[in-house]
This record gives C-alpha cells, structure tokens and sequence, in this order.
C-alpha cells in the first residue's frame, strides 16, 4: 500500500494528489461505468426474474403434487375404511341375520300357540245338556200341591244342581290345565323377547354401518371430483394427524423411558457387568435392546390384527398363517412381559439390599435395616407396571404409522 503513495512518509497529502489525479479518469470513465452497471443490473435481474419464475413453477409443481398426494391418500383410506364396513356388513348379514327366517317362523309357531291357548281360555262354561227343555216342560204340568210333583221337581232340582257344579268343576280343571301350559310358555316367551332385540339390535347396526358406508361414499364421490374444498379438509386432517401423532409417540418415548430404567438396574445382574459397547455398559445396551423387542413385536402384532399397514405384504399371507404369527407375537410379547415383570421385582430387591446395606455400614440396629426392606407395596408396584409397559409400548406401532 505505501508503493503507492507519491511520498511514503507523508500519506495523507499522498493520497489527495492521487485523488487529484484521478478525477479527469473517473470524469471520463462515468458514461461507461454507467453502461456497464446497467447491463449488469438488467442482466441480474433477468436472472433473478427467471428464477423466481422456475421458483414459482416448482412451487406450483409441489403444491398440486401435494394435492394430487392427499387425495390419493385419502381415496386409500376410505377404500380401506369402505373394504371394513362391507366385510362388517357381510359377516353380519351371513352370521346374524341369515337365521331370522328361521326366528320369524318360530315366533309365528309360538304365537299361533299362544293366541289359541288364550281362546280356548276364554270359553264360557258349558251349559248342562237337555235339562233346560225338560224343567220347561215339567213346570207347564199342573202341580194342585201334588206331593209327587213336588218330590220331582226337587229331585229335578237336586240333579240340575250336581251337573252343574260337575260341570263348573270340569271348566275349572280345564281352565287351570291351560294355565299352567300358559306359566310353562313364559320361558319361551323371554327368549322370543330376547331373541326379537337382539335381532333389532343387530338391524340397528346394519342401518348405522349403511349410513357410515354412505358418508363414506360421499366422501369418495367428493374424492374424485378433485375439489378444493376436499384438498383443503385432507390437508387440515393429515396437518391434525400428524400433530396427534407426534404428541402421542413423545408420551410413548416418555414411557420408553420408564421402562428402560426399570429394567436398566437388573439387567446388571444377568450380563457381564465389566462388559462395554463403545464405552457404554452392556446391561444398558440389553435393556435397550429389550425394549425395543416390544415396540417391534407390537409393530407386528398390529399388522397381524389388521390396526396397521406397516407391511403391506403381511396382509397377503393367508389367515391360518395370520393366526400363527398372532399366536406367535402374543407369546413373545406375554413372555418379554413376564421378564421384565420379573426384572422390576429384582431391582428392588436390589435397592432394598443397598439401603440395608448402607444402614447397616451407618451402624443401624438390625430392626432398622429389618423394617427398612419389610413393605411389599414397591415390589408389587414395580412388578405390575413391569409386566403392564410392554403392552402399552406395543401400542405405539398405531401413532408410528399414523406420523409415516
């Protein structure tokens, strides 16, 4: 920089000569520099225009991508929701309602039954045969205190009398027989009242799964029509989703983590304690692991129950194989439960000998150290929630799918 200067040791008036000297050259230069500034800012903004225009076209790009992926997103889901409800119906149908024929017939059999026990119930009681036309005739007959005619009459009387209550007693025996087969249908009568709201019961469900099923083809017809309208809802519900799901897997990351330090302590137990991947020790390392055996055999666990669609080639397989991978995942994860149950148990059985331990080293009586390990509520505490966190982390596998 001093090359410079005209005298090196004085460079301020240096500098105003060169200042001086430069003016006509700058003066000269102006129209050029001007120019060529101008080309420069018209040649930038030619460059910035075109880009922001190619920026406004991948824009557009991604945004009706992005339509184009919600609504084929959510034509998946109502196909799948569409494909539930119809297996529902169908099963309900060929379970279900395929035996109410049978049903109607047995209720009209029933109620025919009944309608002509009740009739038969219902009759008057007879008269006695033939006695009315002959106490007519034997009264026209002139009596004039006939003593026979009386003797007669009272013997017509007394006869009347007995058929009478013979026959009254035999409607009553009749009546009484019909009632009790009556007490003995009220059974039947129950069962033809619970099968009769079971059965509309079930008509209720079909009848609510056909208007779900017709919201649902609402909702694909509007699908297909690609309006706005469904782009934006999609987008809002797939926004909410996402935001759900991520809510519910940090709840499970934090049961994760309970989890991983109940089982951490013991696991010290059961491997090498002086043992170290990368610097961390293996009993970490394993109750890493373990925990993450639960989350991966939930994942397959809902796969195989038909809750989630993380492998779609699982669905393919056919249903005894389904059932054979359910059985399998069920025991793996009961078994996982069982250890870790177990595990929690002997972790505080750990804490416990440390505490006593430490008391005792403090110099404690030994029933300070006694009643210092004798509640039970801790070890009974740790080995239910224990064997209860492996369920309930298998259960993650709903929201994982759901943030995919």
């Amino acid at each position: 920089m001093e090359s410079l200067f005209l005298w090196p040791d004085r460079p301020v008036p240096s500098l105003f000569v060169l200042w001086l000297l430069s003016l006509p050259v700058l003066w000269a230069a102006r129209r050029p520099m001007l120019e060529l500034l101008g080309a420069l800012g018209r040649h930038l903004g030619d460059g910035f225009a075109a880009l922001a225009g190619g920026c406004r076209s991948l824009a557009s790009d991604l945004s009706e991508r992005n339509r184009a992926a919600l609504l084929a997103a959510g034509e998946l889901e109502l196909r799948h929701k569409l494909d539930r409800e119809l297996q529902r119906i169908d099963q309900g149908f060929a379970d279900k309602l395929g035996k109410y024929s049978v049903l109607q017939r047995r209720v009209d059999d029933l109620t025919g039954d009944l309608e002509n026990d009740y009739k038969h119930c219902g009759d008057v009681p007879p008269e006695v045969p033939g006695w009315g036309a002959a106490v007519e005739t034997i009264s026209s007959l002139p009596q004039n205190g006939d003593p026979h005619v009386q003797k007669i009459l009272d013997g017509i009387k007394r006869s009347m009398q007995e058929s009478q209550k013979k026959a009254l007693q035999s409607h009553r025996d009749d009546a009484s027989k019909r009632h009790k087969i009556l007490g003995g249908m009220l059974p039947q009568l129950r069962d033809i009242k619970a099968l009769l709201a079971k059965t509309r019961d079930l008509v209720d469900r079909a009848l609510e799964t056909t208007t779900r099923v017709n919201g649902y083809v609402d909702q694909y017809g509007s699908i297909q029509e690609s309006s706005k309208e469904t782009a934006l809802s999609l987008g809002h519900s797939s926004v909410k989703l996402f935001l759900v799901s991520l809510a519910v897997l940090a709840i499970a990351l934090g049961g994760a983590f309970i989890n991983f330090q109940l089982i951490a302590l013991p696991m010290s137990e059961l491997v090498p304690a002086a043992a170290r991947i990368g610097g961390v020790p293996i009993s970490t390392v394993s109750a890493l692991i373990l925990v993450l055996m639960e989350v991966a055999i939930g994942i397959f666990l809902m796969d195989m129950l038909g809750i989630t669609e993380l492998f779609p080639r699982l669905a393919t397989i056919p249903a005894s194989r389904r059932r054979v991978i359910l059985s399998i995942a069920l025991f793996g994860l009961f078994f996982l439960a069982a250890v870790e149950s177990s595990l929690a148990v002997l972790r505080e059985q750990i804490v416990e000998a440390d505490a006593a331990l430490k008391l005792a080293l403090a110099g404690a009586e030994d029933a300070a150290v006694l009643d210092a390990s004798r509640s039970k509520i801790p070890v009974i505490g740790q080995a239910v929630l224990g064997f209860i966190l492996p369920w309930i982390m298998a259960t993650v596998a709903i929201p994982l799918e759901m943030l995919l």
